[in-house]
């Protein structure tokens, strides 16, 4: 309907009750709207049926004189204008529903509803944005045109969204409309400033480089540029950091910037750019002094690994030792690393003892590796401190990853030490022939006089008997006979934490949660299996709908990377399902939104996502995403909420 269906009122015209009940004066602003409207379009027949409609209603109403002056004033929108300040859009409907149903041939003015769906539009792009939801900022962009948008932030809404989504010719749209505007219609130079530092994040630092060259055309702009090519030069830095081929540096000129910026001190990440880069230069001493102020400046662990690198690579091998001690629990989620930052402490005799924190770290990290060396390198250490069963153990486990003839002559000394005559016979009949130099040494090898006070655990496959038991019935997947036999063990005495981790996997399998939960929590106490019993408890609570303990477990005991987002997967999906079934609409999206930043989306969540946006009465994106799923496969279930979500509304 045009602009000019909402005609003026007469000057001084009072606006009446919403709903005109008989008896009232006369008649109220929207019913005289129509009036008005009939008789500026000239509808006669229309004028003279409204009219009577109207004395009928009210007896004593009499034609207003200015009827077909164009002077006329609007219907009073003041009470929709009200919601709109609030974004209550919901209400907005409702009372647009309310004035129609008194007045079928009312509309709300042309500023009205073009300013509404504005603002509908800003405050979805907003709301998605700030979830990362960014298929929801794309679908709410709809009919946004880069090249003329007054609005810049809605625009720069919309290049995170191509950004985080991968879309790099839209990406490339959006900065072209932006940038390259021409006439009136260019940017002023803050906003061209502001959409170049964006670029700097999708694009190479040339290309953005070329693009400064076309649009520095006046004095402020090409003043303002300066923090553009700070940033240009973080991103060099970060490139050669990262490209193991790239060994000229970068102009000292350029660095040089960075450098000044770094002194002051105002951005952690430039502290750690110009550590890797003077380190991967061989200037590990001024790396240092670089990762030392970040580390000041905040707890991290890759900050952490390069000032261990950098103190290692200048020879100061006891601050580095101390520096991968201090930041143990941080480094824990790189074991490879952190293996060989502490190996120092038991590869070499003269060393000082190792604590029993350290020495719990080492052994977690070897088996989160299986590295052979490493392990022989803590048999020894076990076995020179006298700790003969840790030493069998661990000279067990580094044979069994890979062979050699100084692990086969530790196990045979450590079972000659524990008196284990009949497994050193059975050993040297397995490998005389394989290594026959070494025999003759250590019938002659004399025990041991060190001995360590820090006692060193002994792994899985020794706390088991090395396969056989119930290990052995663990792998064939004989779950009831393996917690009879870990049963077994219990009553005759107190068991490891590997017996309690394996019995907790055992009655998941067989989904006696209760019991699957005690014995995980049981082996929550000891560091090498808190990791692994966090994980197994984590999931039987998941399985027993008990979403928050799961949450509050991994919490507390903080998963790898790949597990934690397994069971926080599952975490968004239970909150999801528990809202759709609460009516919670918003809550479902927020928790698939959680979800979709994790791992990808299968086709029932977004199902569940599409009928979610219909009941909070986003019929468009809803829409949107039944379409998507019906393109992709025909599915009944989609094809149905795309029909709901098409259908017009009534």
């Amino acid at each position: 309907m045009r602009a000019l269906f909402l005609s003026a009122l007469l000057a001084g015209c009072t606006a009446l009750s919403p709903i005109a009940l008989a008896g009232e004066a006369g008649p109220d602003a929207v019913e005289m709207a129509a009036l008005y409207y009939y008789a500026e379009q000239k509808q006669a027949a229309r004028l003279e049926a409204e009219t009577n409609r109207l004395r009928l209603k009210y007896p004593d109403f009499v034609v207003p004189a200015d009827v077909y002056s164009p002077a006329a004033r609007q219907v009073d929108e003041s009470t929709l204008w009200a919601l709109y300040e609030k974004n209550d859009f919901t209400g907005i409907e409702a009372e647009i529903g309310r004035r129609r149903s008194e007045n079928p041939e009312w509309m709300p003015s042309e500023d009205f509803s073009g300013k509404l769906a504005r603002r509908r539009q800003r405050v979805e792009m907003m709301a998605a944005t700030a979830r990362k939801d960014w298929m929801g900022v794309i679908e709410a962009a709809k009919g946004l045109d880069p090249s003329t948008e007054t609005e810049v932030d809605l625009a720069w809404m919309l290049l995170d969204a191509y950004a985080g989504t991968g879309a790099k010719d839209a990406l490339t749209s959006v900065y072209r409309g932006l940038l390259f505007r021409e006439g009136d219609k260019r940017l002023p130079d803050q906003q061209i400033l502001t959409t170049l530092q964006k670029s700097t994040r999708d694009f190479p630092a040339e290309d953005v480089r070329k693009a400064m060259g076309l649009l520095a055309t006046s004095p402020l702009l090409q003043a303002g540029l300066a923090p553009v090519e700070l940033d240009l030069t973080r991103k060099d830095i970060a490139d050669f950091n990262a490209d193991e081929k790239r060994q000229t540096p970068i102009p000292e000129g350029e660095v040089g910037k960075l450098r000044a910026a770094a002194e002051k001190g105002e951005r952690l990440e430039d502290l750690s750019l110009l550590g890797w880069y003077d380190l991967k230069l061989k200037a590990p001493e001024s790396a240092a002094r670089w990762f030392k102020a970040a580390l000041a400046k905040r707890r991290d662990a890759e900050n952490a690994k390069g000032l261990y690198l950098s103190l290692a690579a200048g020879n100061r091998q006891e601050e580095a030792y101390a520096v991968a001690q201090a930041y143990i629990e941080d480094l824990s989620a790189d074991p490879a690393f952190l293996m060989n930052a502490l190996s120092l402490r038991f590869s070499k005799p003269d060393q000082p003892d190792a604590d029993g924190k350290t020495v719990t770290a080492y052994s977690n990290a070897i088996l989160a590796t299986s590295n052979a060396d490493h392990a022989e390198i803590l048999a020894w250490y076990a076995y020179n401190s006298r700790q003969y069963e840790a030493a069998r153990a661990w000279f067990a486990k580094s044979l069994d990853w890979e062979s050699a003839p100084v692990r086969v002559k530790g196990l045979a000394l450590s079972l000659l030490r524990l008196g284990q005559k009949k497994d050193y016979a059975a050993l040297e009949q397995e490998y005389r022939d394989i290594y026959p130099e070494i025999w003759a040494e250590i019938k002659v090898a004399t025990p041991p006089k060190g001995r360590r006070s820090v006692s060193v655990e002994m792994p899985l496959a020794s706390a088991t008997g090395g396969g056989s038991g119930y290990l052995a019935h663990f792998k064939a997947k004989r779950f009831s006979a393996c917690i009879k036999d870990i049963s077994a063990l219990e009553a005759r005495g107190a068991i490891s934490a590997d017996a309690m981790l394996i019995k907790g996997w055992c009655h998941l399998e067989l989904n006696r949660l209760a019991e699957a939960r005690n014995a995980f929590e049981a082996a929550l106490g000891n560091s090498r299996t808190q990791a692994d019993a966090a994980y197994g408890a984590a999931l039987t609570l998941l399985r027993g709908r008990l979403t928050d303990d799961a949450e509050a477990m991994v919490s507390l005991y903080p998963l790898a990377e790949r597990r934690d987002r397994e069971v926080r997967a599952e975490i968004y999906w239970q909150r999801a399902r528990s809202a759709f079934d609460h009516k919670q609409y918003q809550r479902v999206l927020d928790a698939l939104n959680a979800r979709a930043s994790l791992v990808a989306e299968p086709a029932d969540l977004s199902q569940l996502r599409g009928w979610a946006y219909y009941h909070l009465g986003n019929r468009g994106q809803a829409q949107a995403v039944f379409a998507r799923l019906n393109m992709h496969l025909y599915d009944p279930a989609a094809a149905r909420g795309l029909a709901v979500s098409t259908a017009p509304i009534r």
